[in-house]
């Protein structure tokens, strides 16, 4: 079975927002149509990218909420340069904002895998996608058929979309990476308050499009059916009803009626419907109201290439107690030139790397990727705290089954130690146990039956000797195991036992 190659363009979520902008009407003798999917067969291009947010915050916030604020209006993430060299293979290298950090960082994509680094990290990190692609169900019959539906999609839906009431076409000279161009610009903007008109109006179009509707569902089973026809052993024992799956038109026939009829009942009561959501969330009539706005200024050259884009997403949110917001800004602007030219991406070697997606990587594993002094070890460590955890053990427990005697609670060792994320050795000529700490590295040594201890290569004197219970499973004092993995521990009013490490 053929792995998919086609992969999504790396500016399609941007394509994708424009898709509800603008639809098939012609504006000012300008073709929308051939603007929007102008983009679908480009091979290879070279592109910037730069993104920020900001946040105004509620009057009377907390200083709890206002450092989220402080925290939101920091975010921002530059693509300086991305190389994509077909619709498989891309690099790019950027700074993301982060506070008051600014932490570079390059990264590469090819089939099989997706490939980072980071200033600060010893190493790159990797995501396998081909292993990725197969857990979840990705594979496609043919490379080809991605690109021909994803076209077949565009098509469809910015044949059916209305326009908005605020779009306009002029002609312009624009600098795109430093040389000067002559490009067409599409100013759109639709307001919150707009949206569920068209969004109906795309749903009225969708229904009478009965021709497009269908070759759309036609098309997605030309993508689907390869899939299924490898992976189900007995094809007959799938289908609609009493057709089978082998019966393209049978099948197409009457999944489009279904659809249509979806859609249908879905306009008859669509008023009703948004009356009654605003009735039971008057919150959304804020975020669906004016001072909602999205506002998108696209640059298209004679070959109808997207050259250059601005957008500017505004959100108004509701007050209430619990939102510390007024609104959320996002504005985002792009450049892409040598469109379909000579672009060679810069690959990351997976030699050394670390599989991100391997479910044993623990935190301190993570942290000590990067240099102790770097931005990214700081920020994971002191900002998003990836070391710290916290263990609760109730007075009942039946999966620590906590053991109190004369003061003293005694817990099972393995259960502790590895859900602190320590490693735990059985050493067994001296038959000793022995704790890695996960965060700081420290050695803890319990020896079965003695009634001393070595943390950190200090001896310590402890209650009761090591024992092991009837399930075979050693206990040791827990307040002498948790300060050995550099954790506090303390008990409720209630005997709940709370483990903390900061």
């Amino acid at each position: 079975m053929k792995k998919m190659k086609a992969r999504t363009k790396w500016l399609v979520p941007i394509i994708a927002l424009l898709l509800i902008l603008s639809g098939c009407q012609t504006v000012g003798g300008f073709d929308v149509n051939k603007a929007l999917l102008g983009d679908i067969d480009v091979k290879s291009s070279e592109s910037s990218t730069t993104m920020t947010l900001s946040a105004v915050p509620a009057a009377g916030i907390s200083a709890e909420d206002q450092e989220v604020v402080d925290l939101i209006n920091s975010l921002s993430l530059t693509l300086g340069h991305v190389k994509m060299q077909d619709n498989a293979t891309l690099s790019a290298t950027g700074v993301v904002g982060y506070k008051e950090l600014k932490i570079p960082f390059s990264l590469y994509m090819d089939q099989k895998n997706m490939v980072f680094t980071a200033e600060g990290a010893k190493q790159p990190f990797y995501i396998p996608l081909e292993s990725n692609e197969m857990l979840l169900g990705l594979e496609v019959a043919d490379p080809a058929k991605t690109m021909e539906f994803s076209k077949l999609v565009s098509q469809f839906v910015i044949k059916n979309l209305p326009n908005p009431g605020a779009i306009n076409v002029s002609s312009v000279s624009e600098a795109v990476y430093g040389q000067q161009t002559s490009l067409t610009k599409l100013h759109t903007e639709i307001t919150g308050e707009e949206f569920p008109v068209l969004l109906k109006s795309f749903l009225r179009a969708v229904s009478k499009d009965t021709e497009g509707f269908t070759a759309l569902i036609g098309g997605f089973y030309d993508y689907m059916y390869p899939l299924l026809k490898d992976r189900a052993e007995d094809l007959s024992s799938i289908g609609l009803g009493d057709i089978p799956l082998e019966d393209k038109e049978g099948v197409v026939t009457v999944v489009h009626d279904a659809a249509k009829l979806a859609v249908d009942a879905l306009l008859l009561v669509y008023d009703k419907q948004l009356e009654n959501l605003y009735e039971s969330t008057p919150e959304l009539k804020t975020v669906l109201g004016k001072d909602t706005k999205l506002s998108v200024d696209i640059f298209v050259d004679s070959g109808f290439h997207v050259r250059k884009q601005n957008m500017e997403l505004n959100v108004a949110l509701p007050a209430g107690s619990d939102m510390p917001l007024q609104s959320i800004n996002m504005k985002l602007a792009s450049e892409t030139w040598n469109v379909n030219g000579s672009v060679t991406a810069d690959p990351i070697s997976t030699t050394g790397a670390i599989d991100v997606t391997n479910p044993e990587m623990t935190p301190g594993e993570t942290l000590r990727s990067f240099e102790s002094g770097s931005a990214l070890h700081k920020m994971l460590k002191d900002e998003m705290k990836i070391t710290s955890k916290s263990l609760m053990i109730a007075p009942d427990d039946d999966y620590y089954y906590p053991i109190v005697e004369d003061g003293t609670t005694y817990v099972p060792l393995r259960y502790v130690a590895e859900d602190m994320d320590a490693k735990v050795e059985w050493d067994a000529p001296n038959r000793a146990i022995k704790v890695t700490d996960d965060v700081y590295g420290d050695q803890l040594v319990f020896k079965i039956g003695s009634a001393q201890a070595v943390i950190a290569g200090k001896t310590v004197k402890l209650p009761k000797a090591v024992f092991v219970d009837e399930y075979g499973d050693a206990y040791v004092p827990l307040r002498v195991l948790a300060q050995g993995l550099h954790a506090t521990v303390e008990v409720d009013d209630d005997g709940y036992i709370w483990i903390d490490r900061p």
